[in-house]
């Protein structure tokens, strides 16, 4: 069929349509017209405009081109109607425009930006595509950016900033990127304003108080920030690059090896804050930036009865050495690592050497390492003194009685608190005993020139250093000085 038949066509069909329609509307109202109402013809737009008016405020009316100024912000050009600024009629039939140069050459035919050769310069602006962020005729901002904030606008190339971790930087919450990052060119690694951690002090002014201050500085804090923290989004507490353990073992390979190799790490490493509980991350006024002296940090946890693995109890150390009146000697310091690892060891309750736990064992040496880390062997290991031990009878060195036993030695231990006592040489009161724990009494007394002991081991028995006290051998003799019972 020919064109002018389908339209011939058409018009038949039309006209049926319409004849159709009128005797229906007859039929249904008894032949009586019925009046209808005649929907209003479409407004049509305006025309496009033939010919280029000297006025350009015609470019944004009502009619035409209202959206290029419906912008909080405009491009000046746009403020004063200077259209012709980047455009060039090409047809005025056709209203047919081009830009006046190329794309790339535009902008900075006004917006000169000068660059030094070691400035780091934004990809979008060395391809000199500027409208890639910024609208030609207005924004939200002064910037002229096509969304309202920068965060936003970035993540179109910046795709792996996606907030999608649960701790994010302040600035990037708000989509302040602007905040650390120049837009344009930056002498600074990656567009950043500045460079390390001078950066990061513009709105951490406390730390950097601190930084000043404080006697210790964490090396990275005097270099760079970002060795630790992730500027944007982590998933770690404080927008560490990771958890607190293993952050810190990246550089301190030495403490990863001994927490990880020993028996018995400390448990302050294992909880959630590990490292940090102890150590001040930033900068601290004490030594290996503690965040305490050493006895006060460690009072921090032992300020309690605390439970080991093993059902055994370790005292309230606060409360004993506080209240003590005779304090062992690195205790008198304030020096709890004298005796104990920091990290972790092999040893029980984390004690640097070896030392004897239980009341009675078989004399070694090896089993007093611990305490001759300060103490003279000779202490022990002569049987005769008249110099090393005022706890001898005459020349007797009640010491070595005690110690050098096959089977049932005493360790130091059994008389002597390793913290603090109210008496003298921090020697106990009373002793745990047995495993119903009896609180075995230990009646010792100083006196001038010698002293007594009457505890639940053996009968009274007193000592004197320039005239010694004799003891017959027999049931209530020297054998309580000297037997293996």
């Amino acid at each position: 069929m020919s064109t002018t038949g389908r339209k011939r066509g058409v018009q038949v069909g039309m006209a049926l349509l319409a004849a159709s329609l009128s005797a229906s509307w007859m039929s249904g109202t008894g032949g009586q017209p019925v009046t209808m109402v005649t929907p209003e013809p479409p407004v049509s737009k305006a025309l496009r405009p033939t010919s280029i008016p000297e006025n350009l405020a015609g470019c944004s009316t009502a009619e035409c081109h209202s959206e290029t100024k419906a912008f909080t912000r405009l491009h000046g050009p746009m403020y004063v109607n200077a259209c012709d600024a980047c455009h060039v009629v090409v047809d005025p039939k056709l209203h047919l425009f081009k830009l006046p140069m190329a794309e790339n050459l535009l902008c900075t035919n006004c917006h000169e930006l000068e660059f030094d050769e070691d400035m780091m310069i934004h990809e979008p602006v060395v391809r000199g595509a500027c409208m890639d962020c910024h609208n030609p005729h207005g924004g939200a901002t002064n910037g002229l950016l096509r969304t309202e904030q920068y965060g936003s606008l970035c993540v179109r190339c910046h795709d792996e900033l996606s907030g999608a971790h649960n701790l994010s930087h302040g600035p990037a919450i708000a989509g302040a990127c602007n905040a650390c990052h120049e837009p344009h060119a930056s002498k600074g690694r990656k567009l950043l304003e500045f460079d390390g951690t001078t950066l990061c002090l513009q709105c951490h002014v406390s730390l950097e108080v601190e930084i000043e201050t404080a006697r210790v500085v964490h090396e990275p804090v005097l270099n760079d920030c970002q060795l630790c923290h992730d500027p944007h989004e982590t998933k770690s507490t404080s927008l560490l690059l990771s958890e607190p353990e293993a952050l810190c073992v990246r550089c301190h390979e030495d403490i990863h090896e001994t927490v990880d190799n020993a028996i018995n790490p400390h448990g302050a490493i294992l909880t959630e804050r590990s490292c940090l509980n102890c150590h001040s991350p930033h900068a601290s006024d004490h030594e290996r930036l503690l965040r305490n002296d050493v006895e006060q940090l460690c009072f921090a946890c032992h300020d309690k009865v605390i439970e080991r693995d093993d059902g055994s109890l370790i005292a309230n150390m606060k409360d004993l050495i506080e209240s003590g009146k005779s304090l062992h000697g690195p205790v008198s310091k304030g020096n709890c690592v004298a005796c104990h690892e920091i990290h972790g060891g092999d040893n029980s309750r984390l004690l640097v050497r070896k030392y004897a736990e239980t009341m009675y064992v078989p004399f070694d040496e090896s089993r007093y390492a611990l305490c001759f880390g300060c103490h003279d062997q000779a202490l022990v290991n002569l049987k005769q003194t008249t110099t090393v031990t005022d706890f001898r009878n005459g020349d007797l060195n009640l010491h070595y009685v005690h110690v050098h036993r096959d089977k049932k030695g005493r360790s130091c231990g059994m008389c002597h608190d390793a913290h603090a006592a109210d008496r003298e040489r921090h020697i106990y009161e009373t002793v745990p005993f047995g495993p119903g724990g009896w609180e075995l009494p230990i009646f010792f007394r100083r006196v001038e020139g010698g002293g007594s002991c009457a505890s639940g081991c053996h009968q009274s028995l007193s000592y004197r250093r320039d005239d010694p006290i004799i003891y017959t051998p027999g049931p209530e003799g020297s054998k309580h000085l000297e037997s293996d019972d």
